[in-house]
């Protein structure tokens, strides 16, 4: 569900970040064209029997050239390369002319972990009362995660003699590490839905069936949702089996590790930490 126009800005720290990195390049490579200022020699290159040959060019030897042999091949690269970089240079004046224009117009506030783009400020600089009359192309992160939030589901039962865990929000789970991930959760304020169904389609088949993910997690920066599988019986081959069938069954509907699905597993031997949890959550959802 789309619940706002215009998904907030995130992409100036990046920005940033390769703009610094043109400008180290563009400087070195000036650094370099400059030592070969008084180079009056241009390459050219002829093919002959399917073979190239190569000729430096001078204003005296134009346009046929000198002939330059193969064990003085160092020439020719010298020549090509300051070529290649001559045209990069312009190149990269281009886009850093251009990269400085877009985050001067678009980014009122950036840094590595919050930017807040014009559109954004636009209508966070307004008094409450004006905002109240508004709908923003751009919502708060408080308001994108009300809304988020305002769903209502039903989730897979509990056996009667089923072990109770709660949080530390008084939510029902299934085990002490669903009760860890969840309260990371919380304290992270990483808005989430415990076992939201999700109906997913088999390829072969053509059937479709009802998961429960442990989680649906909201990044509320990028506004990217993730579904987080823990696997806590991963001693048991069974288990596994029926794992590895969950995890092609996601991948077959497009929801794959890394990009939008966070696995976690334990065993009896390596069970789930505190470190891990807040490592997924700090990868994944920040």
């Amino acid at each position: 569900m789309k619940y706002e126009q215009v998904k907030p800005n995130t992409i100036i720290p990046q920005i940033e970040e390769r703009l610094l990195e043109l400008i180290e390049v563009l400087k070195k490579l000036n650094e370099t064209v400059s030592k070969h200022t008084s180079d009056n020699y241009n390459l050219r290159i002829a093919q002959k029997r399917g073979h190239p040959q190569y000729y430096y060019v001078s204003k005296n030897t134009y346009p046929a050239g000198t002939y330059i042999p193969k064990n003085k091949q160092a020439l020719a690269q010298k020549l090509a390369q300051r070529d290649y970089n001559a045209k990069a240079i312009e190149l990269l004046q281009k886009e850093i002319k251009a990269t400085k224009h877009y985050i001067k117009q678009s980014g009122a506030h950036q840094s590595k972990t919050l930017t807040i783009s014009k559109i954004q400020a636009l209508y966070s600089k307004m008094c409450p009362a004006r905002q109240k009359l508004i709908t923003p192309l751009t919502l708060s992160d408080d308001q994108y995660a009300a809304q988020w939030k305002n769903v209502t589901w039903q989730g897979l039962p509990f056996a009667p003699d089923a072990p109770v865990y709660n949080t530390i929000q008084s939510e029902r789970v299934r085990s002490k590490s669903e009760v860890l991930i969840a309260n990371a959760l919380a304290q992270h304020k990483i808005p989430y839905r415990y076992e939201y169904p999700l109906t997913l389609h088999r390829q072969h088949t053509h059937d479709t069936t009802t998961l429960y993910p442990d989680f649906l997690c909201l990044n509320l920066r990028t506004r990217q949702e993730f579904f987080w599988e823990h696997f806590g019986l991963m001693d048991s081959p069974e288990y596994v089996a029926n794992a590895v069938s969950k995890l092609n069954l996601y991948t077959q509907n497009k929801i794959t590790p890394g990009k939008n699905l966070i696995i976690t597993m334990e065993t009896q031997t390596e069970p789930l930490t505190p470190s891990v949890i807040d490592q997924m959550i700090n990868d994944f959802l920040k």
